[in-house]
């Protein structure tokens, strides 16, 4: 304990003093105020310490040399800056270990300090643990790697500063060692959906009858309410139940129905998929939208179980695709009820405007050729879903968008 006592003090201001409180040490003033505190691990090893004091406004130890400093008194393997953040009176400096082949930092080890603009450090957390680093063989080439997340990553089109722009699939973390893409979630797996036969109206598909009300319609909003004609009659408009509701805007298209059903025989995925298809093929609002939407998932909802006054459903998720581009953050829920078939929720996305002004896209081939120029990778130690095991890794380092107005 002394011995670790004298080695911070180097680092802290003079006046500030140490005294014991029972298994905690705290740092004091000269008036013997608190003015932070120290804390040990159960060996009596630093974890980390807190300092809140008042401090010359001299300029001393430059922080970086300081945050080193620190390290090799209390944690020499953490011997690479991987972050300096810079501030009007302290900059916070991140130190890690790093691997003695390739000389990479590795995640979650290392040390943080805060250091004064007069050297002093006025915070420090440590972060040693245990760890396995899985080197199993040479890591191919970056021009390799490139090559294959190219080949292997869908492109996708999406809208970056307003712009509409083609990028590698956003979840594609990276290239393996081995050469093998690695996701942080796989893209999805999709699925043509047919155009439907039959002539219904959405109101068919959602449980309205003759007995239906359109009560209340806002067209500024794109709000439309509908319930049953008695009920609109029994009640004052604040308080009727709404057993049907639309609302459309610029970004999105929502249906929701709560109208009355009976539990019967369960109905196949299939039939209550292709309810769901006929359902968005009206309520996207374009032609031919069975040319467009892609069936991404399909699931019971979680609360499907649940014997409640709402009808049990099954999910159909879909997703817009564009000459074999997949449009981001553009996709279609179907909520279909179990027992009936009819439609108790469907959310649809609408195409953002940088994306309704392209007129031509590129083959796909094209855009990833101009996209490797924009790609750039970084090996990298990255953590296993074990947290303690890390694997080598080929890592995206920067934005990797080509504007789609571009070289068309």
């Amino acid at each position: 304990m002394k011995e670790l006592l004298e080695k911070l003090k180097q680092f802290l201001p003079p006046f500030v003093q140490v005294e014991e409180a029972g298994n905690m040490l705290l740092l004091l003033t000269e008036d013997k105020e608190q003015c932070g505190i120290i804390d040990l691990d159960t060996e009596g090893k630093l974890i980390g310490f807190d300092l809140t004091v008042e401090l010359p406004d001299k300029a001393g130890t430059e922080p970086v040399l300081a945050a080193n400093q620190f390290a090799s008194a209390f944690y020499p393997e953490a011997n690479q800056t991987v972050q300096i953040e810079e501030y009007e009176d302290h900059a916070v400096i991140r130190l890690a270990e790093s691997d003695p082949k390739y000389h990479l930092p590795i995640p979650s080890t290392g040390l943080t300090a805060e250091v004064h603009r007069s050297g002093y450090i006025t915070a420090a957390q440590l972060y040693k643990h245990t760890y396995t680093l899985l080197d199993r063989k040479e890591p191919v080439t970056v021009a390799t790697a490139k090559e294959n997340l190219l080949k292997e990553s869908p492109i996708i089109l999406t809208v970056a500063d307003g712009a509409a722009v083609y990028q590698l699939f956003d979840q594609a973390i990276g290239v393996r060692a081995d050469g093998t893409a690695l996701y942080s979630e796989l893209p999805p797996v999709l699925t043509d959906i047919k155009e439907t036969e039959g002539k219904e109206d959405w109101t068919a598909l959602m449980g309205l009858t003759e007995t239906f009300v359109n009560y209340y319609q806002e067209e500024e909003e794109g709000l439309q309410l509908w319930a049953e004609k008695e009920l609109v009659e029994a009640h004052s408009i604040e308080d009727i139940p709404d057993q049907v509701a639309v609302r459309k805007n610029e970004e999105v298209i929502f249906y929701s129905g709560a109208t009355p059903w009976q539990k019967d025989e369960l109905l196949t995925e299939e039939e209550l998929q292709l309810q769901a298809v006929r359902f968005l093929s009206l309520a996207a609002e374009e032609e031919e939208p069975w040319k467009r939407w892609k069936l991404a998932d399909a699931e019971p909802a979680a609360d499907a179980a649940i014997e409640d006054e709402l009808e049990p459903a099954y999910i159909f998720q879909f997703q817009y695709v564009w000459d074999d581009y997949i449009v981001d953050a553009v996709t279609a829920s179907v909520h279909v009820g179990m027992y009936t078939g009819l439609i108790r929720e469907c959310i649809i996305d609408r195409l953002p405007r940088a994306i309704k002004s392209v007129e031509k896209l590129l083959p796909i081939q094209r855009a990833k050729e101009q996209l490797r120029d924009a790609l750039q990778l970084q090996l990298a130690w990255i953590a296993l879903q074990d947290e303690n095991l890390y694997e080598l890794a080929y890592v995206r380092t920067a934005p990797d968008s080509v504007n789609v107005h571009t070289n068309l």
